[in-house]
């Protein structure tokens, strides 16, 4: 966290790790808890996170990579403005290994449910 930054808001760091252990749909919905409490400058990065657990959710729930891929895309730009860091998240790290996750899932084929939760990366 660097001295300019905010606070963590507690859901943040509740919703990782529901996040990182594969409960994406679970992350979502606390995380638009949250997003409905924040106050204005952290409703950005909140329905960014929502955006992530969401894509995820669809590509490990329905196999939708298009879907997916869309809703990647468009957390990782709001994501790119939070750089380094943001509630206490390596958003640094964050936008690097799910852009690389969502150009994989752009230059696959089909769905395989063993590799794709293997490829999926964690927040930190």
């Amino acid at each position: 966290m660097t001295p300019s930054e905010p606070e963590p808001l507690p859901a943040v760091g509740r919703g990782v790790r529901l996040f990182n252990r594969g409960r994406y749909l679970d992350a979502q919905q606390l995380w638009e808890g949250a997003w409905r409490e924040a106050p204005a400058e952290a409703r950005a990065f909140l329905e960014a996170l929502v955006q992530l657990a969401g894509a995820l959710h669809l590509r490990t729930q329905r196999g939708a990579t298009r879907g997916a891929v869309h809703l990647l895309a468009q957390a990782l730009a709001t994501l790119e403005e939070y750089r380094p860091s943001a509630h206490a998240i390596d958003v640094e790290a964050l936008v690097a290994e799910f852009g690389a996750y969502r150009d994989w899932l752009q230059s696959i084929d089909r769905p395989h449910r063993l590799i794709d939760r293997m490829r999926i990366p964690r927040i930190r």
